[in-house]
């Protein structure tokens, strides 16, 4: 602990302190001015009137120090959110500019391929590949067509076949019936007991 002598309003007192000396000296000197400047304001003041009206002012100050404290550490809180939102934006940006930076370097290599004439030769290479590729398709879609067309044509004999086997079938079972009429006629016409139960 640190005991010293100051001096305030001319009058001389012992502070004790764990702060360092430097530190209380500052103090006292502070509080001197203060009620240096009340008591010369007004000389008729006694010391201990200047001393209630400097502890007043010192109170004021205290308390609108720690105001400005509380706003200064709230401003400290504001403007450290924004720094991070600030940092996560600028690694976006340093994100944003790599990838840009890679496209550009793309870019820039097909530029050189085509002043080569490469990417000229890769296009001309894939131009036969897909016009190869459309004569198989065409030769594909010709033997579809061919294909298509013989089906239509089987398609239609089969439907007159049909056609003509539901007519015959139409004529036997017309035939058949006239077959069963007529045996039944001549089943009456053999046999005359039937004939003659009838009677």
């Amino acid at each position: 602990m640190n005991v010293i002598t100051i001096r305030i309003n001319g009058n001389e007192y012992n502070l004790k302190g764990e702060e360092r000396e430097e530190y209380l000296h500052m103090v006292a000197s502070y509080v001197d001015k203060k009620i240096k400047n009340i008591m010369g304001n007004n000389e008729k003041l006694s010391t201990s009137s200047a001393a209630i009206l400097t502890a007043l002012n010192l109170g004021d100050d205290m308390f609108k120090s720690r105001s400005l404290c509380k706003e200064l550490l709230s401003k400290s809180e504001s403007l450290e959110k924004q720094d991070k939102e600030y940092a996560l934006q600028l690694e976006d940006f340093k994100k944003q500019l790599n990838h840009m930076e890679a496209y550009n370097q793309e870019l820039q290599n097909k530029f050189k391929n085509i002043e080569n004439g490469e990417y000229v030769k890769t296009l001309e290479q894939e131009n036969i590949r897909i016009g190869q590729e459309l004569e198989v398709m065409k030769e594909s879609t010709k033997i579809c067509i061919e294909e298509n067309r013989k089906i239509k044509v089987e398609n239609k004999e089969i439907k007159f076949k049909l056609q003509s086997s539901k007519y015959k079938i139409i004529d036997l079972q017309n035939k058949l019936i006239e077959y069963q009429i007529t045996l039944a006629k001549q089943r009456k016409i053999s046999n005359p007991l039937l004939t003659r139960d009838k009677k």
